[in-house]
């Protein structure tokens, strides 16, 4: 069987801030989902398809807001659209952390730099691509030819 697995950007091609203020998300409760957004992811869910988060926090980095704001802003998208099963996200510039969410776990969050994902260290950061080998390899055990990844953003 075909697996399909599709990995979204977030800011700006999933959500926005509800507010004119900034074209980031300065507060985790301040944020929609685009419409045109919801439409496709849930005609990709439909589909069967595996959906899935990847998104950099330079927010953090850059001392606009705390690591626990963007775990709150990352479970707060996926409140507001369950349709995405996590969201993954580095907070850092160096793309040495990344971060996974979900509503699924007791835990909100869990850093994978300290686990099953340490080997893509320093490439988490799009356009690196370790955020998004580490949403295949979760998703989908690991890349084999009859699988099927999009990544849209």
């Amino acid at each position: 069987m075909k697996t399909k697995l599709l990995i979204l950007d977030m800011d700006g091609t999933v959500r926005r801030p509800k507010s004119a203020r900034s074209k980031f998300i300065d507060d985790p409760l301040d944020q929609e989902v685009i419409p045109e957004a919801q439409r496709a992811i849930a005609h990709y869910k439909a589909q069967d398809w595996i959906i899935v988060g990847a998104t950099n926090q330079g927010g953090v980095a850059a001392g606009h807001k705390q690591l626990e704001d963007a775990i709150q802003e990352q479970y707060q998208t996926l409140k507001l659209c369950p349709q995405i099963w996590c969201i993954y996200f580095c907070p850092d510039y160096e793309g040495l952390f990344c971060w996974l969410s979900t509503l699924k776990s007791e835990e909100v969050s869990s850093p994978i730099h300290l686990g099953w994902g340490a080997k893509y260290r320093g490439s988490f950061r799009k356009p690196g691509a370790g955020m998004l080998l580490a949403a295949i390899e979760n998703g989908l055990g690991y890349r084999k030819p009859e699988h099927q990844v999009l990544y849209v953003g």
